[in-house]
């Protein structure tokens, strides 16, 4: 029975369709589906998930329930106003989201610990660099679960409030020395400065410290400090006058088309720098396998995208994370960050690649409740395609790989290519009255010489300039050409992605594309 008959609810009054998207066929449709156009039949089918189709007044969104390499079924559900409301809505996002960048990165690039706290957080840091982690001792994960100002200032967060109220009460600079104990029992002195600022859409305060911990014993070394800490304070002060003359500047601008589209390129290419530095974390893998054992190519679709990579070592194990986000784009990316952060910390205490199916069902139930998924009653397709190797650092004994959505290749040195799949739909998805999967772990014989692929759909969702697509079997033939192509994990990526380029010609990229091969 097709997903179309099991939706009984969803059948009489929208517009829905299972059909064969390799071949174009459609292999079942409603009545509400088959009254529409055939000209807006025909548009829907090749709508993408994020866009809206319009017929005689009314507007849709595409709602994609399952999908497969050959198939697809979708409803088209009534979104009239949605799609100016959701513009509306993006415009005021990319406006915050560009000033609390411009802040993250600000605060990231000072070398003095530093920390934001907003009008109404209260005891939570919203941003902080990694001299102040370094400064109490704790590890980046401890920021994504949230830092507070006990975690700075232990048992003296009662001054550090003051600190916070003086400086809000009078919008000017305060400063104090704050003395405690840290949770180990050491004593500590800080010289703190917390000063206000205020944008539009954000208003808080930053706080700079000094560990004046050994120069309380040397008043020379103190006012010296002291000193460069008050260059610093003019410094931020003047760059956050230069901060808003800019979104004066931003918000004139917006009245002249032209200029409009500048500011909008340098927003785009500054997310994906971060993006870069956020979602594709490549030197994490080369500095986990090595750089003549990896090779990696990551692109998104726009300037940013759903694509995402990261590596980390627990025990005798070397962990590499492949992941695709519903969607591209800024929404893309914004999930991705998202499903990167919840996997972070369901792999944190992990101890052996057996665990991971516990992981990846602990990161689910998280993602359901971020996305207030109810597996009983909510039909999702939001969520991420996950692949994540286990490899060892003895070099031999056992590769271990589960994933969502994805699969492993592995190429031995004989030229056999191998594929290992992971559960079939995506981490996040979900059909009311169909049981979710159960996450396993493959458990597979460690080959010298072979060569480990992991890839996103974006590779084999390209579509020529006929708009031919390429498919997964094209591209399961060319990893295993790739063998011919040179002993080196970057001779065959370039050999892949050689034929991929071939492929495309002029079309434009369809999908954000992520490629790695790891040498065993």
């Amino acid at each position: 029975m097709g997903l179309l008959e099991k939706l009984t609810g969803l059948k009489a009054p929208y517009p829905g369709v299972r059909w064969d998207s390799a071949g174009g066929r459609i292999l079942a449709a409603t009545d509400a589906f088959r009254a529409l156009p055939v000209e807006a039949q025909e548009t829907a089918l090749m709508l993408p998930a994020w866009d809206f189709l319009k017929v005689d007044g009314a507007v849709y969104a595409k709602h994609i329930v399952e999908k497969t390499d050959t198939e697809e079924t979708f409803f088209l559900l009534p979104a009239l106003g949605y799609n100016e409301a959701i513009e509306k809505i993006r415009e005021l996002e990319k406006q915050n989201r560009f000033l609390r960048d411009q802040l993250h990165a600000f605060v990231q690039q000072l070398p003095v610990p530093l920390f934001v706290v907003e009008e109404k957080a209260e005891l939570r840091i919203t941003f902080a660099n990694q001299p102040l982690l370094e400064l109490i001792g704790v590890p980046l994960s401890k920021l994504y679960k949230g830092l507070s100002l006990e975690d700075v200032f232990s048992d003296r967060t009662t001054e550090a409030l003051e600190l916070l109220g003086k400086a809000r009460q009078t919008q000017k600079p305060q400063q104090s020395i704050i003395e405690g104990f840290r949770p180990s029992g050491q004593p500590y002195a800080y010289l703190v400065r917390a000063f206000p600022f205020e944008a539009p859409n954000l208003r808080g305060v930053f706080f700079a410290i000094a560990d004046i911990t050994k120069e309380k014993e040397q008043e020379r070394r103190l006012e010296l400090q002291n000193q460069e800490l008050t260059v610093l304070t003019e410094e931020l002060r003047q760059n956050q006058e230069e901060l808003q003359i800019a979104l004066k500047e931003v918000e004139a601008a917006r009245k002249e088309a032209d200029q409009r589209r500048k500011e909008l390129e340098e927003s785009l290419v500054a997310a994906q720098r971060y993006q870069r530095t956020m979602l594709f974390r490549t030197r994490e893998v080369i500095n986990l396998w090595g750089r003549d054992n990896s090779a990696i190519v990551a692109r998104a679709h726009s300037y940013v995208g759903g694509d995402f990579l990261f590596a980390f070592r627990r025990g005798d194990y070397g962990y590499v994370v492949v992941g695709d986000a519903t969607g591209h784009g800024p929404s893309g990316a914004l999930l991705a960050l998202t499903v990167r952060t919840q996997l972070l910390q369901a792999l944190a205490e992990i101890k052996h690649p057996q665990e991971l199916p516990a992981a990846l069902t602990e990161a689910r139930e998280a993602l359901f409740e971020i996305l207030d998924v109810d597996p009983v009653r909510t039909l999702s397709n939001d969520g991420a395609e996950i692949g994540i190797l286990a490899l060892p650092f003895s070099r031999s004994g056992m590769l271990y790989y589960a994933g969502a959505g994805r699969s492993l290749y592995l190429l031995s040195p004989d030229g056999t290519l191998h594929k290992h799949k992971g559960l079939r739909h995506s981490l996040g998805w979900n059909v009311p009255g169909t049981p979710l999967e159960t996450f396993s772990v493959a458990e597979i014989p460690y080959q010298a010489g072979s060569t480990a692929f992991l890839f996103t759909d974006g590779l084999s969702d390209q579509h020529d300039p006929h708009n031919h697509k390429l498919g997964l079997r094209v591209v399961e033939q060319w990893l295993a050409e790739s063998a011919n192509a040179g002993p080196e994990p970057a001779d065959k990526v370039r050999h892949v992605m050689r034929r991929w380029e071939d492929f495309r010609q002029e079309a434009p990229q369809t999908d954000d594309v992520l490629l790695i091969a790891l040498a065993l």
